[in-house]
């Protein structure tokens, strides 16, 4: 399984002095999972810097005590639930608009949370050879914090 994240603005916009940084992580994200050869979009947002880091809580809250976590990805009127069932992790998308469940998907929850993992190492390893002062910035320092987190769960 592969997750990819495919953001709107290209990371040339680090480097533009009149945007920046904030601009460049809340921008418009979509991920898709690619799974078997088959590839479907997961979700898309904006603010997406947000939308990581409340991903990333949410695994590692997932992890210890399997309950039940709702991540809600700010502008789009979707809501997915993740659970955990024996060792795979079941996410659900129900959209508000319909009031309908859009699909269910179950995956090894070892591998999600590695693909994330590895994804999220990516993305911040780009943004850090593009803008070495990005390490300064609170989300990228919070993004950082939770991939840590992230790795000691996979390892």
């Amino acid at each position: 399984m592969q997750l990819i994240f495919n953001i709107e603005n290209d990371i040339a916009v680090l480097k533009d002095t009149n945007l920046g940084p904030d601009y460049y992580l809340d921008s418009f994200l979509e991920v898709f999972i690619q799974d078997m050869n088959k590839e479907f979009s997961f979700f898309s947002t904006t603010m997406h810097s947000t939308i990581l880091i409340a991903l990333c809580d949410l695994l590692t809250q997932l992890h210890p005590n399997g309950e039940k976590q709702i991540l809600d990805t700010f502008g789009n009127s979707n809501t997915y639930t993740f659970e955990i069932s024996n060792n795979d992790i079941i996410i659900t998308n129900f959209d508000h608009f319909s009031h309908e469940e859009e699909w269910k998907h179950s995956f090894n929850f070892f591998e999600f949370t590695v693909a994330y993992t590895a994804e999220l190492r990516n993305y911040l390893t780009t943004m850090k050879n593009v803008d070495i002062h990005i390490e300064k910035h609170s989300s990228y320092k919070l993004l950082s914090e939770k991939l840590i987190l992230l790795e000691k769960i996979i390892n």
